[in-house]
């Protein structure tokens, strides 16, 4: 058990109080993983989710390293779009209206999909972060601007949706890391 949830391992027993207290470090509320081995992003990933008792969709920039895009820092603030109203150092909570079509199942998890994934990152970051990221999203999947686009008309009072057009005509899934494409922002910027 890398990343758990401690009472379903307390009742289940496989681990006693005491295991739990001198083997195993709590990541956020009711959730541990192993002490003596570093956390990875989707270690991270996976706490928040069970963090939400396996209730909440990944999203933001947590989905788009599920959907595989690079350069995302494994200390990132983990993204759910989730019911509930606080969250715990570490965690963002959103609750948003998400549509079928705008989820799929990754490792056993729900996570947005790739264009509802871009169309987040789109409206809610800006200028050349938003482009890397957007870049990284584009070379790992292909996603096709169009479809970006029909999740933002799905989402007609969304904020940020405005800026989602503009952005999408900046993205070049070719690039190959965060500085070519702050490199390729410069240059567009200079004329």
């Amino acid at each position: 058990m890398r990343v758990f949830r401690a009472g379903e391992a307390l009742r289940s027993g496989l681990l006693t109080r005491h295991e739990l207290a001198a083997h195993h470090r709590r990541l956020l509320p009711g959730v541990y993983a192993d002490g003596r081995s570093p956390l990875s992003l989707e270690d991270r990933i996976v706490a928040a989710w069970l963090w939400s008792r396996r209730r909440a969709a990944i999203s933001g920039l947590a989905a788009s390293a599920m959907h595989g895009a690079k350069w995302v820092d494994p200390r990132t603030p983990i993204e759910l779009n989730h019911a509930r109203d606080k969250s715990p150092a570490g965690v963002v909570v959103y609750r948003d209206t998400l549509l079928k079509s705008e989820t799929v199942i990754l490792r056993g998890m729900p996570v947005t999909s790739v264009e509802r994934t871009a169309f987040d990152l789109a409206r809610r970051l800006s200028g050349v972060a938003a482009v890397q990221r957007l870049d990284s999203l584009a070379r790992a999947t292909g996603f096709r601007s169009e479809d970006v686009l029909a999740v933002a008309a799905a989402h007609p009072r969304v904020r940020g949706r405005r800026r989602v057009a503009g952005l999408l005509d900046l993205v070049d899934a070719g690039a190959q890391s965060p500085k070519e494409t702050w490199l390729r922002m410069l240059l567009i910027e200079a004329g």
